[in-house]
């Protein structure tokens, strides 16, 4: 695969890319063609283990090619702008072109910057995508629900064990013995051999504050589960002003819509914008998200002309 890799950056345009500013060009190139497929085999590796945990390895080709193709096009800017830039120590410093030679250089490092932020905010985004499991639980998602519910189950036995591991280490503490005939897992086990407190207040594997935090955050998540239910089982109020603007609440997607007659002036939509309204030409509405001001906002639109 490396070698593969290594051949989308050409041989002629890596070398070229330092004829002015090394004293072996050859060796140069050769090095950023290396990195580069050295790079793209990291990243591939990266996002085929999220792809495995998140249950996404038919996007994985399509993922990695997305990136690889924005990361060689990064590159490729780079190497071109490069082969611009010049080195007194390499051309001489007679008749040397300084400000030309700043110019330059002050260029390569912006396509330098801009190929290092993309590797880094491309990866990320790629993830992203493969990792639908890691994305916040929104609202207005169709499996809102489902996902808090997990969320909750898989809380529930974090604390459980968290639970049976300090019980399972107090006992162990008296007898040793009984730790053999304890139902956890060989790894919890040893992680209860060699336990060492760190301080007076954590006299078990899982202080306390860790156990209380995770409680809270089991009361909350079911409080928002709660929430999620009522408002996906609310019904949708709409209502329209005497100019017809219409008005759309809708709890179960967590959205507040607003259909205009028409396209609204400019300083109607800067007031959506600015509220947090977006224009959605799949539903031909300006929506957002239900908060306070969306919803004070809409209503304002409604009421302005009744």
């Amino acid at each position: 695969m490396l070698d593969q890799l290594k051949q989308e950056i050409s041989s002629s345009l890596a070398v070229g890319a330092f004829s002015g500013t090394s004293w072996s060009p050859e060796r140069r190139g050769e090095s950023i063609r290396n990195d580069y497929a050295q790079s793209m085999q990291s990243a591939y590796e990266t996002l085929r283990q999220h792809a495995e945990k998140g249950g996404t390895l038919d996007m994985l080709d399509a993922e990695f090619a997305r990136y690889k193709g924005g990361y060689r096009a990064r590159t490729t800017a780079w190497l071109r702008t490069h082969s611009r830039c010049i080195s007194s120590m390499i051309t001489g410093p007679s008749n040397f072109p300084v400000r030309r030679a700043q110019k330059w250089n002050d260029i390569e490092h912006k396509r330098l910057t801009e190929l290092v932020e993309f590797g880094e905010r491309g990866l990320r985004a790629a993830i992203r995508n493969l990792r639908p499991d890691l994305r916040p639980i929104m609202a207005g998602d169709a499996n809102a629900i489902e996902r808090l519910e997990e969320k909750i189950v898989s809380l529930r036995a974090r604390q459980d064990r968290m639970k049976a591991i300090n019980t399972a280490h107090k006992a162990f503490k008296k007898d040793p013995r009984t730790l053999e005939e304890s139902s956890l897992s060989q790894q919890d086990k040893e992680r209860i051999r060699r336990y060492v407190p760190a301080y007076s207040w954590e006299p078990h594997p899982f202080a306390p504050f860790e156990l209380s935090n995770n409680s809270a955050t089991i009361r909350t998540a079911e409080k928002r589960l709660e929430q999620l239910q009522e408002s996906k089982a609310a019904p949708t109020v709409e209502k329209e002003s005497a100019d017809g603007i219409r008005m759309e609440d809708c709890p179960a997607d967590n959205r507040v819509r607003l259909f205009f007659p028409g396209k609204p002036a400019d300083t109607v939509r800067a007031t959506l914008k600015k509220n947090g309204f977006r224009w959605s030409p799949t539903i031909g509405a300006w929506q957002a998200y239900r908060n306070t001001w969306s919803m004070a906002t809409a209503q304002s639109f409604v009421q302005q002309a009744d």
